[in-house]
């Protein structure tokens, strides 16, 4: 029954028009018309069976907004609407990831230019490096990841179908989005 439930809830995929072909005509297709199965519906139990934040009073600095019909994953806010950030439930349920993410974790994802959205789930900065010097200072520098120092814990299995559920994530108007600079631009 669950599987069939699944089924009849998947939206239809849709073409893209011509502005979106512009800007996003580089995303793999099948990212592109993967609609989200997480309704507004579903939001309210998310809610209260995940946190979002370590600190619980943090909690209420966030808005949880399902995709609507046209919105995929890739898909920036538009130059009027609220900047919003696209996030998948198992960052939260299965890796449990919180907000907001820390300067080192944007500035990686900025230096990269890439979307949390972007990350494969078992790529999220499972570890701190340490940079090895060979001996005299001379050779190869290598980076090693020092073992037990995880900003986040590591899921080993393969999660099914986790690109189906996403949705947006919105500051509330009293708390500045983390994700967006001094300017009020989002981080690349």
């Amino acid at each position: 029954m669950g599987k069939k439930k699944a089924c009849q809830d998947v939206r239809v995929p849709r073409s893209l028009n011509t502005e979106e072909a512009r800007l996003y005509g580089w995303v793999e297709g099948a990212v592109l018309t993967q609609p989200s199965l997480v309704g507004s519906d579903s939001l309210p139990e998310f809610r209260r069976n995940s946190s979002l934040t370590e600190d619980s009073e943090a909690e209420g600095d966030y808005v949880l907004e399902a995709a609507g019909p046209s919105d995929r994953v890739p898909f920036r806010a538009g130059e009027d609407g609220p900047h919003f950030l696209w996030v998948y439930q198992e960052l939260f349920t299965h890796l449990r990831m919180r907000l907001p993410f820390s300067d080192f974790q944007r500035d990686v994802m900025t230096r990269c230019r890439v979307a949390v959205s972007q990350l494969h789930l078992n790529g999220l900065f499972f570890y701190i490096y340490d940079v090895h010097f060979p001996p005299g200072g001379y050779g190869y520098i290598s980076f090693q990841a020092r073992q037990g120092r995880r900003l986040f814990d590591s899921y080993e299995e393969s999660i099914q179908e986790f690109k189906w559920h996403y949705f947006k994530i919105l500051a509330t108007p009293r708390k500045r989005a983390f994700w967006l600079d001094h300017e009020n631009k989002p981080f690349p």
